[in-house]
């Protein structure tokens, strides 16, 4: 009897992690096959807009950050550039004051209190119809804020989340990270076709002034949590390919894993314990479902699979001949094939991981370590929402020089 058991939690498990990464945006591309992309009303107009950075001990990227957000091409007398500082500690604020004169303006918390508090600061003082909020690395190409700006013509849009290219190509994490975001952003792109997208970042993420309602600031992942107030308020979250942030590869896998537990930690924060997964339409719900819920819990759904195999192999019973019944029983040495298998996959990432403390560079095997390593990144934010031992404050990514 308990082999049926092990088997419908094997297959229940590898259906669910199927649909959150292949059934789910297949669907959102075949619904989005044929629609028209957005048409945008009135291209010239061009609304106040206040780009805001948060800042926490960024003085090796504040700089360049400033140089290219004043080099942008919207009119000066239309754009506040806003820095919020968060009790940086190694001259960050000095940096900023020098642009002083070219118009910056800098707001200072001299005690720490995380990206949330920093980003309410900054909206007390946002003075643009349309607020910009990026992190302090990425750099942004020249017509971006133009480009964002013009989607919040159709009156239905609330929030626009741009593009996020990577653009250093010379470490592990460049090439996995760069084409696991080609992914995410068609994906975007199928859910705003149809509606709205649920996945959002901090890069450029543009919303309606009017609509920002102060978050607590032990919130974790900001963005989605603005995002998801403004879709209860029956707006849009829309993505716009052609708006591009440009920003560092992690220098490491582990800080792409540090930065994707906290990340994990924020999006069951954000379901769970601030009930965003009570979406205000069936449509928003499933969407949720699918591809906020079902990604950070697929490393529990891969566990479930590894486990269920494996005691269904060693409680192997002898093949029947019939091969479909076989397989879906995991009997004999189906099972073991099967489990075979996933070995193998988790043996090649732990081979990536070798070959990246040897400074060596394999793709496939990059890919790999890549998906597993932030899975297992999902499971340990998932053990520190539960535990509530992910800290609010937040920290910045480190690159290669």
């Amino acid at each position: 009897m308990i082999l049926p058991i092990l088997a419908f939690v094997f297959w229940i498990c590898v259906a669910a992690f199927l649909w959150t990464y292949f059934g789910y945006p297949l669907l959102m591309y075949l619904r989005a096959r044929g629609k028209p992309s957005p048409s945008v009303a009135a291209p010239d107009s061009l609304p106040t807009l206040t780009l805001l950075i948060p800042a926490h001990n960024e003085a090796d990227v504040i700089r360049r950050k400033l140089n290219n957000s004043l080099t942008l091409n919207y009119p000066r007398d239309r754009l506040q550039i806003l820095v919020v500082d968060d009790g940086s500690s190694d001259g960050t604020p000095d940096i900023v004051r020098e642009f002083a004169a070219r118009g910056v303006t800098l707001i200072e918390q001299p005690v720490r209190g995380g990206k949330m508090a920093a980003v309410n600061t900054g909206f007390a003082h946002a003075t643009g119809e349309i607020v910009v909020l990026s992190d302090a690395s990425p750099s942004y190409e020249s017509e971006s804020l133009r480009i964002l700006a013009r989607r919040f013509a159709d009156p239905t849009v609330g929030v626009v989340v741009g593009t996020l290219a990577v653009w250093d190509a010379t470490t592990a994490v460049a090439k996995p990270a760069g084409l696991y975001w080609r992914y995410e952003a068609a994906l975007r792109r199928w859910e705003s076709k149809t509606g709205s997208t649920v996945a959002v970042h901090g890069n450029m993420f543009a919303i309606r002034r009017a609509l920002y309602r102060p978050l607590r600031t032990e919130i974790i992942n900001d963005e989605f949590s603005i995002a998801m107030e403004v879709l209860r308020q029956g707006y849009r979250v829309v993505y716009e390919p052609d708006a591009i942030s440009y920003d560092d590869a992690s220098a490491t896998m582990r800080d792409e894993f540090n930065r994707r537990v906290r990340i994990n930690a924020g999006r069951y924060q954000a379901l769970f314990s601030a009930g965003y997964l009570k979406a205000p339409t069936p449509e928003l719900a499933f969407r949720l479902f699918s591809h906020k819920l079902l990604r950070p819990l697929t490393p529990v759904l891969m566990l479930l699979i590894l486990l269920a195999n494996l005691f269904a192999v060693l409680l192997s019973q002898p093949t029947t001949g019939n091969i479909l019944g076989d397989i879906l029983l995991l009997r004999g040495w189906w099972g073991g094939l099967i489990l075979l298998g996933q070995l193998a996959f988790y043996g090649l990432a732990v081979a990536g991981w070798l070959a990246e403390r040897r400074g060596k560079h394999y793709r496939v095997l990059n890919v790999i370590y890549f998906f597993v390593s932030s899975n297992l990144a999902a499971l340990v934010g998932l053990w520190r929402w539960a535990r509530g031992t992910q800290h609010v404050t937040w920290q910045k990514r480190t690159a290669d020089s």
